[in-house]
């Protein structure tokens, strides 16, 4: 790689185009590598009532989007969720936005991106894995070499690559699961949106939501790019929106035509497979479909790599830029427009933080762990750009009842309960300890902020305050 001893002192502002912005959203959700992994999960919960689970989270993350959305007419830069909530609350909220959001990008990379891949490639390959349990650490470190290198490479190189490959996914998930409709005939049905298949309890559906709402994790992250998006408080609210729709016909689509084509009735036989979709997959269209589907899924889970680690470079560049938490080095930027040494540094804390937990817990459980661990995090911050949205639009006297106050609060308390589902009652050791993690990253961040308020008054003074 090339020295960052650059021509140019920030990134490259204008670079990207409303779709490219979009892409970077869709990247991090990675819809094929969800339906891969998170309908397993839900339906092992819910079983037949899988889709009702799915469209009720789209329903929530919808609300979260809007609050995104409103915010991304006001604000736009590269750790937006910093100058949100600079603006929305002030300093201390801030510094906690950056310090949640970095975490969230981190582990987000290390657990579903990396720790994902390596999984479903274990899926595939079965008898690999028996043979050699640990191959599944040189497969991560080479994902997580070959993402760093594309994030260093430039911003729109990588988000290009990202688009053109998620558009595919997409409407390979779309036409297949028009298909699966059609042929399931008779057996399409409206039971799947009711809570009839999971006993009829709303408390088990309630209790689903938790990894439910995080099967459209990333859709609010167009946001990171804002700062190199053309025209950003246009384009980047114009691709949040058309983002949410593409990833709820997706994914709500997905979830309904493989449970009709699986079966209703035997959602939980479903759930016990290592690889349903597959299976679906190669009873209706053949081997050929299959490995498509399976191809999708791996390139997913890699162009979420790419997507998470353009989230965490970005956020430690907009906090180093202004002297907090990060050295000045993460934000040097490199001849491709990209804080070069930051998407280095970062590549390596990810391979640290994905190799600490698959060592721990094995790929799979340790994935699924730092999932878990990181969902609070990006909930609290949705709470709170709400809460600062209010006030905010108070404070101009442009406040709207709709928009600004009952869909922040209907989501506040929607999350709310979210997070208290995901504690009590506590899942089995060891997912019962992300909850611990959790809390004890939340506790030191507001250490760190304190000690940092005590020491270096002046840059925290000025947190959440360069951009566009």
């Amino acid at each position: 790689m090339s020295s960052d001893n650059s021509a140019q002192k920030s990134l490259k502002t204008g670079s990207l185009s409303m779709l490219h912005a979009l892409a970077q959203g869709l990247g991090t959700n990675g819809p094929a590598a969800v339906t891969a992994l998170f309908f397993v999960g839900i339906a092992s919960l819910v079983a037949g009532s899988t889709p009702l689970v799915v469209l009720l989270a789209f329903m929530v993350y919808s609300g979260m989007t809007v609050i995104v959305y409103e915010w991304s007419k006001i604000v736009a830069s590269s750790h937006s969720w910093v100058a949100i909530l600079r603006k929305g609350i002030g300093e201390w909220a801030a510094f906690f936005g950056g310090w949640g959001y970095w975490y969230y990008y981190m582990t987000g990379y290390a657990g579903f991106a990396i720790l994902g891949f390596s999984s479903f490639a274990y899926v595939l390959f079965p008898q690999v894995g028996q043979s050699y349990p640990w191959l599944w650490i040189p497969i991560s470190l080479a994902i997580i070499a070959e993402t760093t290198i594309l994030v260093y490479l430039g911003i729109k190189p990588s988000t290009s690559y990202v688009l053109y490959t998620g558009l595919a996914e997409v409407a390979f998930l779309i036409v297949t699961s028009i298909v699966l409709v059609v042929r399931a005939g008779p057996n399409n049905t409206l039971s799947p949106f009711t809570p009839a298949p999971a006993g009829g309890s709303w408390t088990t559906i309630l209790v689903s939501m938790v990894l439910g709402i995080a099967t459209f994790g990333g859709m609010n992250s167009v946001i990171p790019v804002a700062e190199e998006t053309k025209d950003p408080k246009k384009n980047v609210p114009r691709a949040l929106a058309i983002l949410e729709l593409i990833l709820g016909v997706t994914l709500i689509l997905s979830s309904y035509a493989q449970e009709v084509a699986f079966g209703v009735s035997k959602m939980s036989e479903y759930a016990s497979l290592p690889d349903p979709g597959i299976i679906i997959y190669s009873t209706y269209f053949g081997g050929a479909a299959a490995a498509l589907y399976a191809l999708f899924v791996l390139n997913s889970f890699n162009s979420s790599a790419v997507a998470f680690a353009n989230n965490a470079v970005r956020m430690s560049y907009g906090l180093a830029r202004e002297g907090v938490l990060f050295p000045q080095i993460f934000a040097r930027i490199n001849k491709h427009g990209v804080p070069g040494y930051s998407a280095i540094i970062s590549g390596v804390m990810n391979a640290a933080v994905a190799l600490a937990a698959g060592l721990l817990f094995g790929p799979l459980t340790g994935g699924i762990f730092l999932i878990v661990n990181n969902t609070v995090l990006n909930y609290l911050n949705h709470m709170l750009a709400g809460a600062g949205l209010i006030r905010y639009h108070r404070s101009k006297g442009t406040l709207r009842i709709v928009r600004h106050i009952v869909v922040p609060l209907a989501v506040s308390v929607a999350l709310a309960a979210a997070i208290l589902y995901e504690v009590y009652p506590a899942p089995s050791p060891p997912l019962n300890y992300a909850a611990y993690v959790t809390a004890a990253w939340i506790v030191l961040g507001f250490v760190v902020y304190g000690v940092l308020r005590r020491l270096r008054p002046s840059e925290i003074e000025k947190i959440g305050e360069s951009g566009l």
